[in-house]
């Protein structure tokens, strides 16, 4: 896109202030009234028209006013900068609903997209990330009375689990001796997420085949974690999206309810940025994959490390300035609050 002068970014920024506003084509006369007093509307129609040429605006009609593409959307987030701080009034009504509930982590992350969804009026999501590099420390088996043995997997995380198992009468004292050494010598120091690899699985098969039925216990409870802690996902104002009338048609409501409901789509979708970005805005269906949408996300952190995604799906033209400031206070206070828990 060619670089645009002064005066025409000006005038594209109140288009799209306009038209996220009122969902109404924007006029000359709408610009100059209420951002441009100073110049002419001939002089205002002229620029319009070579934004037009340039490809940043559309003219749905050749009486009516003109609408944003996706490349103004895109010039208009590029230039907000930092200038998204909310007023004191939102901070504090974010930061009372936070104390309402500080309960498990699990509740912290609904609590949060319900709050997002209730400051923008737009859906929102959490995406929580699993963590595949958990590190097993240690494997024990404790004997027990009535030819049974405890497996306890710890992990740098804390244990991971422990489980009764049976034994036969014959696998007791120096036989779990050894069986422990041989699953500490498999499993201690790799990260869980290695044992999805087939290669690997079948190497420690014919290592431990001579203690196949504990062998199979761990695996067993290993798989069962990491099942159980794929990628959360909440979402909550699904059916916000249905009061811009950009989806009223049914098609497209459908369309977007079927890829909001499934756990899996939303998971691909928002949370597929690289973790080096702390904000993501996607706009059109060619960049965030639902037509008509814009989606911005913001990663959150525990310390360093990404743990996963805020974010709003909207309608292209959604009120980016008030998402943006919203998504930031969240993520640094989600970053503030599970750094505590985690110390």
């Amino acid at each position: 896109m060619k670089e645009l002068s002064e005066r025409k970014r000006k005038i594209l920024h109140a288009v799209v202030d306009l038209y996220i506003s009122t969902g109404e084509p924007v006029s000359s006369a709408d610009v100059q009234a209420k951002y441009l007093p100073d110049v002419s509307s001939a002089t205002i129609r002229a620029e319009l028209s070579a934004l037009e040429a340039l490809g940043y605006l559309d003219q749905p009609h050749t009486s009516a006013g003109r609408v944003p593409r996706k490349e103004a959307y895109k010039l208009y987030v590029g230039d907000l900068g930092d200038g998204n701080a909310l007023t004191d009034a939102e901070t504090a009504f974010i930061r009372r609903r936070f104390e309402e509930k500080l309960g498990e982590v699990g509740d912290i992350t609904r609590q949060a997209a319900k709050i997002i969804s209730d400051v923008t009026n737009y859906t929102s999501f959490l995406v929580t990330k699993s963590n595949p590099h958990v590190v097993i420390e240690e494997i024990k088996l404790i004997s027990l009375k009535g030819n049974r043995a405890l497996l306890l997997i710890v992990t740098d995380s804390g244990v991971l689990a422990d489980k009764t198992i049976d034994v036969s009468e014959d696998m007791r004292g120096e036989y779990l001796e050894t069986a422990t050494h041989m699953l500490n010598k498999v499993f201690a120091g790799k990260e869980i997420g290695e044992f999805e690899s087939l290669n690997f699985m079948e190497d420690i098969e014919m290592e431990m085949e001579s203690y196949k039925d504990i062998f199979d216990e761990v695996i067993a409870i290993i798989k069962n974690y990491m099942n159980n802690h794929s990628d959360n996902v909440v979402v909550e104002g699904a059916l916000k999206m249905l009061d811009y009338p950009e989806y009223n048609n049914v098609e497209d409501a459908k369309n977007f309810l079927s890829v909001i409901s499934d756990e899996q789509s939303v998971s691909e979708i928002f949370g597929s940025q690289e973790d080096s970005i702390e904000f993501s805005v996607r706009i059109g269906k060619e960049d965030s994959g639902v037509d008509k949408c814009a989606i911005i996300t913001a990663a959150y952190k525990v310390g360093d490390e990404v743990v996963g995604q805020a974010g709003v799906i909207g309608p292209e033209r959604m009120d980016y300035k008030r998402v943006i400031g919203v998504l930031d206070y969240i993520k640094n206070t989600l970053n503030s609050i599970l750094d505590n828990k985690k110390d």
